[in-house]
């Protein structure tokens, strides 16, 4: 949920009048027309949102009741992280759409926001299990892929080339085994096997 009031950079209580002239200064800065940024269009259109929801006493009386709740829901995250440690996950922020991924006001002007970041570390987390049976697999499948183009050529089932398909099998193996070594190639393991 959007500050308005940070975006106009007035006080919570501040006047009618105070927010016309604060509009006005942001609007000189942050139009189109003015501002070459990228997403000069949204952060205008953010502004003159702000401004008719803090003109319109309805509007205005709704986002203070919205901005005192999510104050609320922040202060308890922040004593839930105290108490139970930073394992507590904090996704009380979101923008005026329902969710995080849209660029966001801070004390620093406007910006993105830091994506959650799904990497090989977060699925394995998830389930190791299932996570290195993935890897497994693949080695399995690079395995038959290379035995059987290798085989079948040499027993003259298909022509010669077609044993180059047998580097997608290995690309397979290479890779499966990359997945569960955490990304070591198989000579990095070997000389770490034999350095103990």
């Amino acid at each position: 949920m959007y500050d308005y009031y940070k975006i106009l950079e007035i006080p919570h209580n501040a006047s009618l009048e105070e927010i016309k002239r604060a509009y006005r200064i942001k609007a000189k800065t942050v139009h189109p027309d003015i501002n070459n940024s990228p997403k000069a269009n949204e952060v205008f259109a953010l502004v003159n949102e702000a401004y008719e929801t803090l003109l319109d006493k309805h509007k205005r009386y709704l986002h203070d009741i919205k901005l005192n709740n999510a104050d609320d829901i922040k202060l308890k995250a922040g004593k839930k992280k105290q108490y139970y440690g930073s394992s507590v996950k904090n996704s009380t922020y979101t923008n005026a759409y329902g969710n995080g991924a849209d660029f966001h006001y801070n004390e620093n002007g406007f910006g993105k926001p830091s994506a959650n970041v799904k990497d090989d570390k977060y699925y394995y987390n998830l389930s190791p299990i299932l996570y290195n049976m993935l890897f497994v697999c693949g080695m399995f499948l690079g395995f038959i892929i290379a035995i059987v183009t290798i085989a079948g050529t040499f027993k003259n089932y298909w022509p010669k080339p077609f044993i180059f398909i047998s580097v997608l099998g290995f690309i397979l193996i290479i890779q499966g085994w990359r997945g569960i070594m955490g990304k070591k190639t198989i000579i990095d393991s070997l000389k770490k096997g034999f350095r103990k």
